[in-house]
């Protein structure tokens, strides 16, 4: 059974507006709660996209938590980081995780550059061949 508190973070992101960099807007009230879960964060790709977002933008700022929109991501390989402090509310776009899977033609993946790419393996069909070839033209005498 899903807590209120995922069902109102979760919730609270469907319902926002967009901000102008594209990045949904989040409310303060959302990082409270996070805070008051502090001991036991839940484990969801806002929060694990945060982590990714504070060590990007807030590598040794202790009194700044990050949350990370993962459908921007999704679709143009573009992480969305809301994240606040004494600040207030900043939000901040970055390049999503090498490897982090995007929407562009199947199974994609976001390359290191940003880009949503086919990763599929191509087998070399030739390379079994090959092989063969080399052993038969060993010469026993």
């Amino acid at each position: 059974m899903i807590s209120t508190r995922i069902l109102l973070l979760l919730a609270a992101l469907v319902l926002a507006c967009i901000a102008e960099d594209s990045c949904p807007k989040v409310s303060e009230d959302i990082f409270r709660r996070l805070r008051q879960s502090a001991t036991k964060l839940p484990h969801n790709s806002l929060v694990g996209l945060g982590v990714i977002c504070k060590q990007h933008f807030f590598k040794n700022a202790t009194n700044v938590m990050c949350i990370g929109d993962s459908g921007t991501a999704y679709r143009d390989c573009l992480l969305c980081c809301a994240c606040s402090g004494d600040a207030g509310i900043t939000y901040s776009n970055r390049t999503a995780p090498n490897g982090y899977p995007c929407k562009k033609n199947g199974n994609d993946k976001c390359n290191s550059k940003g880009q949503c790419e086919n990763k599929k393996r191509v087998k070399n069909p030739r390379r079994g061949c090959n092989e063969l070839q080399q052993k038969s033209q060993t010469k026993i005498y």
